[in-house]
């Protein structure tokens, strides 16, 4: 296991002594929900807010615009180069052609599923072992290094239902993919990754009929469900040369950046890096999941929600670069252009998540036409109108992609 190089982490393990909290899953449908363009302008106003950078619609798309001035002219200019800019540029991870690690990617994946099978089975059993998860974190980051779009748009080419093992999976893969992105070192990429592995590893001493239960969980059960962050730490603790982040990860992601998480209430600057990273992963693959009790959230509402929820239930920076790592129209989502073509987003763009890499499947009439990847961020294209369901779409984003499962 990845051990830490340093002392040990200053923060004490709390006892489970705090009562149950909102979680975002109920949040989430109280408030309208921002969508895309709404989200790209909010996240570019992040970008250039010093320099008062608006932005609005014209009859021709998107215009920019600001107060006046040499100023804002080289503001607005700024943004305008962060709309063209070339896709993905600044993102790493894309030394293979996304059809070409697909297989590979399959296999870190699955295999990294049937550690969590192992590792939980152990864990029920009373006989914990961690087992291969060091090597399973390592295939899913040799993965993300060669096409980092492969294993984030996984989940979304597959239907599966055990997601009692997936969760851990795709975490793992978000805070991993983050942790790149965000140009940590090597060993700190599979550190996160090994994080995401375990994070709800506790879930499996909770009684299942709880967990996939269909109906509102009373104030006794509840209790007992976010009892399982502490169950995580137990557990972990057993492990010899665990890293304290992968225990953190473990213990704060549920709690929240206003202090309403659980099981401590911890806020702000209370919470680690690494607590922050993954109570947003952990909401985002909950949230866009099949869960028994609840249907997926297209992605970019889930993006819409934890934005919404910046600086409240999550820290603010962590979400925007979240964002623009997933990407506003993540890879594999079917989408329909405001002219009528329909396809499947090949690549988002870091720079600017509104203009992703798109590969066009049906044209405006439904008819299938040849496969066409359109650059949204250097060809003159309509934009977006909307994502669409799978079911209904006409496109098998698979097929359009050239991708064997």
């Amino acid at each position: 296991m990845l051990k830490d190089s340093h002392s040990p982490s200053s923060r004490s393990i709390p006892a489970d002594n705090s009562l149950p909290k909102p979680d975002i899953e109920a949040a989430s449908g109280s408030s309208p929900v921002l969508d895309p363009h709404s989200l790209a302008v909010s996240l570019l106003k992040q970008e250039y807010k010093k320099a008062y950078v608006e932005l609005a619609r014209s009859g021709s798309g998107v215009q920019l615009y600001s107060g006046g001035g040499d100023a804002a002219k080289g503001s607005s200019m700024l943004v305008r180069r962060m709309l063209h800019t070339e896709t993905g540029a600044t993102l790493p991870g894309r030394r293979v052609p996304l059809r070409e690690e697909m297989p590979s990617a399959v296999r870190a994946y699955d295999f990294a599923v049937a550690c969590m099978r192992e590792a939980m089975a152990s864990a029920g059993q009373g006989r914990f072992q961690g087992g291969a998860a060091s090597d399973a974190a390592l295939g899913l980051v040799e993965s993300l290094e060669r096409n980092i779009d492969a294993l984030l748009c996984l989940p979304r080419m597959q239907q599966r239902d055990d997601y009692m093992y997936t969760h851990g999976v795709n975490v793992a893969t978000l805070l991993a993919a983050y942790a790149m992105v965000s140009g940590k070192p090597r060993r700190k990429v599979l550190i996160y990754a090994l994080a995401g592995l375990f994070h709800d590893i506790g879930k499996v001493l909770l009684p299942a009929a709880l967990l996939n239960a269909r109906r509102q969980l009373s104030i006794t059960e509840q209790t007992l469900v976010m009892r399982h962050p502490m169950l995580s730490c137990d557990l972990l603790a057993t492990l010899p040369d665990l890293h304290s982040e992968v225990i953190m990860a473990a213990l704060e992601h549920h709690e929240r950046y206003d202090g309403s998480g659980y099981p401590k209430g911890l806020s702000g600057d209370a919470i680690s890096d690494v607590g922050h990273l993954a109570a947003v992963a952990d909401s985002y693959d909950a949230l866009s999941s099949h869960r028994p009790y609840k249907g997926p959230l297209f992605p970019h509402k889930t993006l819409g929600v934890l934005y919404q929820m910046r600086q409240k239930q999550f820290h603010s920076e962590t979400v925007e670069k979240f964002v623009r790592m997933v990407g506003i129209y993540p890879v594999g989502s079917i989408v329909e252009l405001k002219d009528g073509y329909r396809g499947v987003v090949t690549a988002s763009n870091y720079t600017n998540p509104m203009l992703p890499l798109v590969t066009l499947a049906l044209d405006p009439q439904g008819t299938a036409m040849c496969p066409h990847e359109c650059d949204m961020a250097t060809e003159a294209v309509s934009g977006i109108a909307r994502c669409l369901p799978p079911e209904g779409s006409g496109i098998d984003p698979c097929r359009a992609l050239g991708i064997v499962l």
